[in-house]
């Protein structure tokens, strides 16, 4: 959905899935011309007088992505009037994307992650530390073009970047004696993966109206939003293949994540979840049996439940936030995106 690659944006998404991803297509078409001017910033941003701090964050940048969250943000800014986007809202956009990318690093690392999307990860092309020393640099970078903004915008991506490396540390991994609660799993996913949204939402809000409430409102709409996403990428890892995913299904079983799936997977009583969490080690056989029996259960409906109530509580949200006088292509843009979420694994 990477629309710097309008091209492959198109094939990637049109006629792929469903009625959304039409619209998703036309969504980051809208905002093309502002996110060839973000991926501008972000390559900006990438020199080093280190060639491996120039290279691995150019290698991550050229395995494409959905640029998601600078496009929740330029949308945002459409929605409250911003025909073109302003220079502030490009280089916030860039760095909020920059943020994301250190993100990716560092997961990978974490994960020991031999691919992100369809290639070989940085963590197996470049290696352990000069990958962790690249999303270090990526977050000095992201932090100094959002430092040259109002103290507003300043605090928000202070506070982003604090929850992220929160959210991190208190993720941990299950094992069959964890117990692990759905309010516990949401404060994660509210720092790691929502957080992010938010800020995109808040940051896009904030530049275009200068209005508190307004702000708070798309701040929670990114967060409602982000939080779907999240949700929809954990059932993904159960029920879509390696094509989709742009890496091996499973992940999140085979590394104990405590993902939406299996916390309620365990917490279900059923004896095949304590059984196979109580394994000293999960191996790529174990995982695919456990995807088999998951894929075929209920489980993945009520699962998928969730996930569409944060998504009609996100659609709420902007409704409200809307009126007379805002983008209503901006706003049915903003909505597509949360139905092209949910389609993915519906």
């Amino acid at each position: 959905m990477q629309v710097s690659e309008s091209k492959s944006s198109g094939e990637n998404l049109q006629g792929r899935i469903g009625p959304a991803a039409s619209k998703v297509v036309e969504a980051f078409a809208s905002v093309a011309p502002g996110l060839k001017l973000v991926e501008e910033r972000i390559k900006s941003c990438l020199k080093s007088d280190a060639e491996l701090l120039e290279q691995i964050p150019q290698y991550l940048l050229n395995q494409g992505g959905k640029r998601i969250r600078p496009t929740v943000a330029l949308l945002v800014g459409q929605l409250f009037g911003l025909r073109e986007p302003s220079q502030q809202l490009v280089d916030v956009s860039a760095g909020i994307e920059m943020i994301h990318m250190a993100t990716l690093l560092h997961d990978d690392i974490i994960d020991e992650s031999p691919t992100r999307r369809h290639k070989r990860s940085a963590f197996v092309e470049f290696g352990m530390m000069p990958s962790l020393l690249a999303g270090d640099f990526l977050l000095v970078r992201a932090f100094g073009l959002c430092a040259k903004l109002d103290q507003f915008i300043i605090e928000q991506t202070e506070r982003t970047c604090v929850e992220l490396t929160e959210g991190e540390i208190l993720e941990g991994v299950l094992t069959e004696g964890t117990t692990r609660t759905f309010e516990e799993y949401l404060d994660v996913v509210s720092k790691k993966t929502a957080s992010l949204f938010g800020l995109a939402g808040m940051v896009g809000a904030h530049l275009s109206t200068h209005d508190a409430e307004i702000t708070q409102q798309l701040g929670q709409f990114g967060y409602l939003a982000g939080t779907a996403f999240q949700m929809i990428d954990d059932i993904l890892d159960v029920t879509a293949d390696e094509d989709l995913l742009g890496k091996p299904a499973g992940t999140d079983l085979r590394q104990r994540t405590p993902s939406l799936v299996n916390i309620i997977w365990l917490q279900s009583g059923d004896p095949y979840a304590k059984e196979f969490f109580s394994k000293d080690n999960i191996e790529h056989a174990d995982a695919a049996e456990a995807l088999k029996h998951l894929s075929g259960s209920n489980l993945i409906a009520e699962c998928q439940g969730i996930a569409c109530d944060y998504a009609a509580k996100a659609r709420s949200v902007l409704e409200q936030a809307a009126h007379a006088d805002t983008n209503n292509n901006a706003k049915e843009q903003l909505l597509a995106i949360i139905d092209y979420t949910l389609e993915r694994c519906l």
